[in-house]
Parts: C-alpha cells; structure tokens; sequence
C-alpha cells in the first residue's frame, strides 16, 4: 500500500512540475548536467518500464527532476525511466543539478533511490532561455 501511494504521490508530482499549461507560458524545472532546463505541456503516457532516459523525482525535498542526458548526444527525446530519490536525513538535503551528483549521495548512502516503472512517461525539455 505505501508504495502505491509512493507511486501516485510522484506521478502527481511530476505531472505539476512537468504539466505545465502552454498558454499560461509557465514550464517546469528538469536539471541536467548541471544546467536547468524547461519543460512544459502535459507528459505522454508510455507502457510501465519502456522509459530509457533515467530521471530522478524527490520524495521528501522540492526540486524538479534530475536527468541523466540533457538534449542532444545520448538522449532519446525525453522517453522518461522515472526513478524516486528519498533523502536519508532530510535535514541534510539541498538541490543537485547534476545526475552523477545523486548517484554519487546514493553511493555514499545519503540517498536512497527506488525504480519506479509505472511513473514512466515522455515529455520534451528545452534549454533555458
């Protein structure tokens, strides 16, 4: 049970940070080596677990997404593998912009990290202008 509400939780937060209204121009926050960029209009659905680009949600700390690849080389277009980071000491966290970052806290274990399949989703970001 706690997972699926784990489950609702970050897909309802995803889906606000990443649903945007276009024509309010209001976009969401997805960071990606170190850079933000934008993202707006609302996430395509895609099958539980087809995601390829690994993006990671904040269970307990508000901050957009962190992704793997930014647009460009190595990227597939935002077809998202949503992963759940939850801060250990929630006290201790602070925002990270950068993939290898979280993977580094996770390492230390500072960070948990949790695969969320059903979360996937495709939604296209921009860089910040």
């Amino acid at each position: 049970m706690r997972r699926v509400l784990l489950m609702l939780s970050v897909i309802a937060a995803m889906s606000l940070v990443l649903a945007a209204p276009v024509g309010a121009k209001s976009f969401g926050t997805i960071y990606a080596e170190g850079d933000a960029y934008r993202t707006f209009g609302t996430p395509a659905h895609v099958e539980a677990g087809t995601g390829t680009d690994p993006i990671i949600a904040f269970s307990n700390f508000d901050q957009g997404g962190v992704a793997k690849y930014a647009p460009g080389q190595g990227s597939h277009g935002g077809r998202w593998m949503v992963w759940v980071a939850t801060w250990v000491v929630p006290g201790d966290a602070y925002l990270l912009t950068d993939y290898d970052d979280v993977i580094a806290l996770v390492d230390a274990r500072e960070i948990t990290l949790q695969r969320m399949p059903g979360a996937d989703f495709r939604c296209p970001i921009l860089p910040n202008a």
